[in-house]
C-alpha cells in the first residue's frame, strides 16, 4: 500500500501534566511545527522536542525514536492538536502516463476482464454503472467500493471494533472493495501463475496512482474517479471528476458552494462522450461534448426529457448545451489535466 496512506489517523493530542499549563513553545492554530522524537512512552504517549522544548503527546502513529516530524497545529484552546503533514509524494510522469493508459482501453483492462476472479468480477458488477435505469446508489456505491478508501475503512474499523469481531468484518470488507478484493487475490497469486500476479499487481498500481493524484488535488477539492461499465461481459472504465471547491475556512459551508461534475466515457455507439455539470443548491447547468456533429444532434434532441426528469426531482434547470468538441477536450487524460489547472483555469466553470 501507498506510503501516502495511513492505518492510524494522523493527529497527536498534547498531554496536559496535573496542575500546569501547556508548556512552551506556545502553541497557534493553523501555525506549522518541527518536532523531533525522543523517547517513546507507554500508553500510546511519546516525548517530543517542539521548539528547544520536551512535550508529551498522544498519538496512534507508529514513530520512531531520532524521526523528525512536520507538525499544523490544527486546534490551541482547550487542548493541543498536532496533525502530521507528510512530505508531499508528487505525481510523476510515469504515473499520469500509466493512468491515461488505463483510461485509454489499454491491455490492463482486457487482462482484468479475462481473470474471472469471482470476488473481483463481484466488486466491479456491483460498483459499475448501470444502464437503462436511474441508479440513485450509483455514487455512494463507487466512493464506498472502488477501492480508494480502503486504508481508511480499515482505520475505522480497527478503532471500533472489538478484537474477536476485527477478523470476520476484515475479511468481509476486503471481499466488498475493489483494492480489498485486488489485495486478497495478490496473497494467492503466486499459485495461479506469473501472468495472474502481474495483473492482480498492475492493477493494484492503477488505483494507487489514483490514489496519489486525489491525495494531491484534495486541497483544491478535485477528486477523480475511474467507475466501470460492463457491456456484456466487455469491462471498461469511465472517469467521474469531482470539484468541490478549494477549502477556504471562511466559506459559508455548502450554502452557497458550486460543485462542479464531469463524466468522460468511450460509448460503443457515440464514441467519446463528455458532461460538464454545476450545480448550486438545486440549481443545475451544464453541457455534453461530443465528437461531431450528428452525434450533437442527436443529444440535443434528448435535452428536453433531461430537464424534465431534473425538474421532476426538484432541480431548477438553467442552461444544458450540446456542443462539438476539439479533440483535447474528449481525450483520455481531459479531466486529469483539468484536476492540476489553477481555479480561474477550470474548463468546469459552467454560470449557473
Amino acid at each position: 500500500m501507498i506510503s501516502k496512506i495511513h492505518i492510524s489517523p494522523p493527529e497527536m493530542l498534547v498531554q496536559k501534566e496535573i496542575g500546569k499549563d501547556i508548556p512552551t513553545p506556545v502553541f497557534k492554530e493553523n501555525q506549522i511545527v518541527s518536532a523531533k522524537v525522543l523517547h517513546l512512552l507507554p500508553r500510546g504517549n511519546a516525548q517530543l522536542l517542539i521548539n528547544g522544548q520536551q512535550v508529551v503527546a498522544k498519538t496512534g502513529l507508529l514513530l520512531n525514536p531520532g524521526e523528525e516530524l512536520q507538525l499544523k497545529v490544527v486546534q490551541q484552546k482547550d487542548s493541543v492538536l498536532l496533525k502530521l503533514i507528510e512530505p508531499l509524494q508528487s505525481v510523476g510522469t510515469k504515473q499520469l502516463v500509466s493512468l491515461i493508459r488505463f483510461l485509454s482501453k489499454n491491455n490492463t483492462l482486457q487482462d482484468v476482464a479475462r481473470t474471472n476472479i469471482p470476488d473481483l468480477t463481484k466488486v466491479l458488477r456491483e460498483t459499475a454503472l448501470q444502464s437503462g435505469k436511474r441508479d440513485d446508489s450509483f455514487l455512494p456505491r463507487l466512493i464506498e467500493n472502488n477501492g480508494l478508501l480502503l486504508e481508511k475503512k480499515m482505520a475505522s474499523l480497527l478503532n471500533v471494533q472489538g478484537q474477536d469481531t476485527v477478523r470476520s468484518s476484515l475479511d468481509q470488507l476486503l471481499k466488498q472493495d475493489l483494492k480489498g478484493a485486488l489485495l486478497n487475490q495478490l496473497a494467492m497469486a503466486t499459485s495461479k501463475g506469473e501472468a495472474m500476479q502481474k495483473t492482480v499487481t498492475g492493477f493494484l498500481d492503477i488505483l494507487e496512482n489514483f490514489q496519489l493524484v486525489n491525495t494531491q488535488t484534495s486541497e483544491s477539492g478535485r477528486y477523480l474517479m475511474p467507475f466501470p461499465i460492463f457491456v456484456g461481459s466487455d469491462l471498461n472504465f469511465g472517469q467521474l471528476l469531482i470539484d468541490t471547491g478549494e477549502k477556504k475556512e471562511d466559506q459559508d459551508r455548502d450554502n452557497n458552494k458550486v460543485v462542479r461534475v464531469s463524466f468522460l466515457l468511450n460509448m460503443t455507439n457515440m464514441g467519446p462522450v463528455r458532461a460538464d455539470f454545476s450545480i448550486l443548491k438545486k440549481a443545475i447547468t451544464g453541457r455534453f461534448l461530443l465528437e461531431n456533429d450528428d452525434i450533437c444532434d442527436y443529444v440535443k434532441s434528448m435535452i428536453p426529457e433531461l430537464k424534465n426528469r431534473f425538474e421532476q426531482i426538484e432541480y431548477a434547470v438553467g442552461n444544458i448545451e450540446c456542443f462539438t468538441a476539439a479533440p483535447e477536450e474528449i481525450q483520455p487524460n481531459a479531466l486529469m489535466e483539468t484536476l492540476f489547472k489553477n481555479e480561474n483555469d477550470s474548463v468546469l466553470n459552467i454560470v449557473v
